[in-house]
């Protein structure tokens, strides 16, 4: 049994470093709006690979490769001719990477479980560990209590301090449930979260399922000739 979450997430690291391809269905609910996406992903050594298909709300179904640190989308219209595809470099100046940047390492975060139990790994404590059944697969199911200023502190957050001033909250849940060979199966967590619009409290929920390991998946930016170019 794993008796800490420094060793919990050694685990997850050397299950995915081995097996480092799965199926991702990933659910984001916060205040009222549902984000739904599901593709593949894949764990490289520093960073995920992902090709997903994304319902947005107000915006329909849209298409998203995520690849060497940059997002690409396609929202089935061409935004130049016979180039449908829009890049976001987080790096850039362009006002709609400087905009949507910030999306890209949340998303990232929210679908690598390495990533979140490396962030949790000190400010979290193991408060259950028990044998579970999901989906028809037998699993080991942790549950984290993590405390929310230690994560603030530790990421040097502005917008967390502001968001842990707003809500007075101090601690939150997080789930994770892994598979016989130590890979995840399931990620959940329930992060205080405020709207970007009123400033006030939300419920958010981030569920991850994770399926069909060491399957081969097939992950490329689209053809540098199908990418519009942004105004600078």
């Amino acid at each position: 049994m794993t008796t800490d979450l420094a060793a919990l997430v050694q685990q997850i690291g050397e299950s995915t470093a081995e097996t480092n391809t799965a199926h991702l269905t990933m659910i984001v609910e916060a205040g009222g709006n549902k984000v739904e996406t599901e593709g593949d992903i894949e764990f490289r050594s520093d960073d995920v690979a992902m090709a997903l298909a994304m319902s947005l709300p107000g915006q329909g179904e849209v298409s998203a490769v995520l690849v060497d640190g940059l997002m690409y989308l396609d929202t089935g219209k061409d935004l130049e001719p016979g180039k449908p595809w829009l890049k976001i470099d987080p790096t850039a100046d362009d006002p709609m990477s400087k905009s949507l940047g910030g999306m890209v390492e949340e998303m990232r975060k929210n679908a690598d479980p390495r990533a979140t139990v490396e962030t949790l790994k000190n400010a979290g404590t193991l408060t259950a560990e028990v044998e579970a059944e999901l989906n028809g697969e037998r699993t080991t199911h942790y549950t984290i209590l993590v405390d929310f200023e230690k994560v603030a502190a530790e990421q040097d957050d502005p917008e967390l301090a502001t968001t842990l001033d707003t809500l007075g909250v101090k601690e939150f849940p997080v789930e994770l449930w892994t598979n016989g060979n130590g890979l995840p199966v399931r990620l959940k967590m329930e992060p205080p979260m405020t709207d970007p619009n009123t400033g006030k409290p939300v419920e958010a929920v981030i569920q991850a399922d994770y399926t069909n390991w060491g399957e081969p998946v097939e992950i490329d930016a689209p053809p540098a000739d199908q990418v519009a170019e942004l105004p600078s």
